[in-house]
This record gives C-alpha cells, structure tokens and sequence, in this order.
C-alpha cells in the first residue's frame, strides 16, 4: 500500500496523490517498491483519471516554462498556484500540495544560484546548442546542460555547473581560457577540449592542442587524444586515449561497446522526455553494444527491449519500464 513509503507525501486528495507520484517518478528516483505500490494505487478508476489528470498538467506546463531562468531565495506565495518563471514542474506538481493546505506559504525554489557577473548558458533535456562567448572561445553544449562564464581581458572563466560542453579556445600572448568542472581546473591556451560533470564525478577529455589540469593541489599535462577521468578522490588521473563514442552525441548518436545495460539507460534518459526504468541488478548488469539514433530513441528502447527478452510497460509520462520476461 502507498501508506509503506513514508518519502511520499501522503494527502486524501486524489489529484494531490497523483502530482506526488508524478514527482517521484520523474525524479529518477522510484524504486520497484514505489513502481508497484503506483500499480496498486491506479487499479481504481478514480485514481488513474487522477494519474491522468496529473501527467496532462505536466505536459501543459512545458511551453510556458521554455527559456524561464531559476529564481533563487525564499519567495511568499499567496493565493491559488500560479507558475512563475523559472519555476519547474517539480516544484508546480508539488509545490500545489503544499498551497492546497494553507492560503499563504513559504516556498524555496531550488536551482543552483547563479553566481554574480557571470553569463549563464544552457539546454534542455533532447536539445544541443552552439555558443560563441567572444571571438576566442566557442562551446557546444550537449543536452541537459548548464554552463557559467565571466568575460575578463587576461583570463576569461568558464564553469560547466551539469552536463557536458565541447569548448574551443584560440589565444595568443598572454591570455589564456579557465575552465571548471567540480574540483578540477583546466587551463587552455589554444585547444579544444570536452569536459563532463556526473554528480561528484568529472571528465576532461583533449581534442586538439594541450592542457593543463590542476586539482588536489597538482598539475597534470594532458595532450591531444588523450582524456582522464576525476572522481574526487584520485590523485594521480590514468590519461587514455579519447573514445569515439565521447563525441557521437555530436552526430546525434549513442554508441556505445559492451556497456552495461544500465550505463546504457542513465545515458538515454539524458536526452529522451521522460524516464526509462530498468527493474532488476542482473538486467542492469548485461553488457551491450550498438548505436542509437536520438531522433528514434524510443525505437531503441523497444529494440533493446526485443534483442533481450525484456517486457516494456509504458506510463503515461514517457515513462517506460523494462523488465525480465
């Protein structure tokens, strides 16, 4: 029963219970548990017209959401629920809950703030972006992404706040390019290079030219071809040579080569609306290879779904579940 997860706000409003459902599964963070407790919970008629109600305001809300900047700070909210800009539909969905319960509230809106003087730049979830910051230093932003910059006349700064970015930089003299992603810096003078955040983790990869890297109070030297991977705790990064795979996405392709299934999933859900679930460690673990093409992401996940046996329930949402037959 729904009442076994105490994470889930709980209210008698049946519409209320559908945004928190809602939430929690765009959040990526529904476990099987929560999967069969939402199966159990839409058996009634009345819930799954609330379910449906639920994922039709999701939609609706995402064209006047495009573009929005995230407000930051402690805002007072009174009256009905009404979106402001910037606001995403995680906090409408639950935010509504909340307001439901009191005529005046007060809300956070999250989001990571942005830092004083700096030119922020990003994409959304399926969209890749060309950007040129002045006339020696381009980025291309891969989806989902957040990047921030600050103009300077010796040392303009870039820091990649999520995602992935391919950054040109052309300098001559004395001037030279910052770029950080999480604990590492990276210091281009004339190079292209690509640079990725996963949470704690992060990936510099050289395309073209040489960088220099610091981080743990050290220096590194990384040449063309070669990229090291970071996670906070290694002091001394093993340089390889650049897979590529790392660039495919600029095809607007996957392509991946005995990579576990789950690898496969966490990446896909960074470019398709929605989530796509996959229940079970030992599904997750089985390795793969091929491409996919994200203008027919959907057809993959069928396609792998077929190729292993798996059954695919699809949710209202985008929301697609893979299982073991």
């Amino acid at each position: 029963m729904i009442s076994e997860f105490s994470d889930l706000p709980q209210s008698a409003d049946g519409d209320a219970q559908a945004r928190n459902w809602l939430v929690c599964l765009k959040s990526g963070e529904a476990t099987q548990r929560h999967l069969d407790a939402l199966a159990d919970w839409r058996s009634t008629e009345s819930n799954e017209q609330s379910f449906r109600r639920a994922v039709r305001l999701w939609d609706d809300l995402g064209p006047a959401l495009v573009g929005a900047r995230v407000p930051t700070g402690l805002q007072a909210v009174s009256g009905p629920a009404i979106p402001q800009p910037g606001v995403s539909r995680r906090w409408v969905l639950g935010g509504m809950s909340g307001l439901a319960a009191a005529a005046s509230v007060a809300l956070f809106i999250g989001g990571t703030p942005v830092p004083a003087g700096a030119r922020v730049i990003e994409t959304r979830k399926g969209e890749r972006r060309n950007f040129q910051l002045e006339p020696q230093v381009s980025v291309e932003l891969n989806t989902d992404s957040r990047l921030f910059y600050w103009a300077d006349a010796v040392s303009p700064r870039i820091v990649l706040d999520r995602g992935e970015a391919v950054v040109s930089a052309a300098f001559a003299g004395d001037r030279s390019l910052l770029a950080q992603v999480g604990v590492v810096d990276v210091r281009a003078q004339a190079a292209r290079f690509l640079i990725r955040s996963d949470g704690d983790a992060a990936r510099v990869a050289c395309l073209d030219g040489a960088l220099t890297i610091r981080t743990g109070g050290r220096d590194y030297r990384l040449s063309g071809g070669m990229e090291a991977d970071f996670d906070g705790a290694s002091l001394v990064p093993q340089p390889a040579e650049v897979s590529e795979s790392e660039l495919a996405w600029q095809r607007d392709i996957l392509q991946f080569t005995n990579r576990p299934l789950g690898e496969v999933v966490d990446e896909l859900n960074r470019y398709r609306p929605g989530q796509v679930y996959v229940m079970g460690d030992a599904l997750a673990n089985v390795r793969i290879t091929g491409i996919i093409h994200l203008d027919r992401a959907d057809l993959a996940v069928d396609h792998i779904a077929r190729s292993l046996g798996m059954t695919v329930t699809r949710l209202p949402g985008d929301i697609v579940i893979l299982r073991a037959s």
